[in-house]
């Protein structure tokens, strides 16, 4: 415990320095699902989406009848970041129209089933959490896990909502 007492006391310090400055506490952050509304309570399914309205197609099964041709080179290398040393991605998807009826349960199981496919935990979150401005999920949705994440506020679990793609 005694190694980490000068850690506590600096954050204790930073804590009471900063309200001592503004004379208030910092306000709570909106985050969705806890602190505000969750526009996207069914998580991937929900922001993967066909949006005529915007003219922009996310869905799932559109991404990935491109990368049964080819893989996004720049999302390619992020996923080639995640996989054991001396496997090299096909750049192509195989073929996975059974998972749209259950996304990501399908897609997560397959991943963690063929040895030569990126694990999936590591692959979404580098393709979602990294690329600063440049990555949509970043500047539309501040990167925020509980649009993925849900947690139940009883029992102090966190999953992620699966069902078909719509």
């Amino acid at each position: 415990m005694k190694k980490y007492l000068p850690l506590i006391i600096c954050v204790a310090m930073a804590g009471s320095l900063f309200a001592q400055e503004n004379n208030q506490p910092p306000s709570v952050r909106k985050i969705p699902g806890l602190t505000a509304e969750d526009k996207f309570p069914n998580a991937c399914i929900d922001c993967h989406a066909n949006k005529p309205d915007l003219n922009f197609d996310s869905r799932l099964s559109t991404m990935l009848t491109r990368w049964y041709k080819e893989v996004d080179q720049e999302v390619l290398k992020k996923a080639q970041g995640t996989v054991s040393e001396g496997v090299t991605l096909k750049g192509v998807h195989p073929q996975a129209t059974e998972a749209f009826k259950n996304i990501p349960s399908a897609c997560i199981s397959c991943h963690k089933s063929r040895p030569n496919a990126p694990p999936f935990a590591p692959v979404i979150h580098i393709i979602h959490l990294t690329g600063g401005e440049e990555n949509h999920f970043i500047t539309a949705f501040q990167g925020d896990c509980t649009n993925c994440h849900k947690l139940n506020v009883t029992t102090g679990i966190w999953t992620i909502p699966s069902g078909p793609e719509k």
